[in-house]
């Protein structure tokens, strides 16, 4: 496949967090023990579901997608919501240092103040307390 190939095939692709891969893992390997019982997952896959659970601050489908809600209505890019939503960040310098396009505005939003990236981080961390 060229790399514009490759390119095009994730043009549309949207950035999941590590709890959503983690419940994409599980649903995938229920629907396929469902229609094969002697089906096991192989060490790769047993190793991925690990590291979600693992770290994944959230695992509650409807939390998750309030997450993603609040991120989407801050305007971050897919890339921004998919490592806030996913790194345990605490405070707006760490966020910008981990995440540097958010210290800068966008097409779709102008610069975060560190009191907006205060005020949204704490919110998250609300979500994280009543997993």
């Amino acid at each position: 496949m060229a790399a514009s190939d490759q390119d095009d095939a994730f043009k549309d692709a949207k950035v999941m967090t590590l709890g959503e891969a983690g419940l994409v893992l599980e649903d995938v390997s229920q629907r396929l023990q469902r229609r094969d019982p002697d089906w096991q997952p192989n060490a790769m896959m047993l190793k991925a579901v690990e590291y979600a659970q693992r770290f994944s601050g959230n695992k509650n489908r409807d939390t998750l997608q309030k997450i993603r809600e609040l991120l989407a209505n801050r305007r971050l890019s897919e890339m921004e919501l998919g490592l806030v939503a996913s790194l345990s960040i605490e405070t707006a310098d760490e966020a910008k240092k981990l995440v540097p396009s958010l210290a800068a505005p966008t097409e779709a939003r102008e610069q975060l103040s560190d009191e907006e990236l205060e005020a949204m981080l704490k919110e998250l961390a609300t979500y994280r307390e009543f997993e």
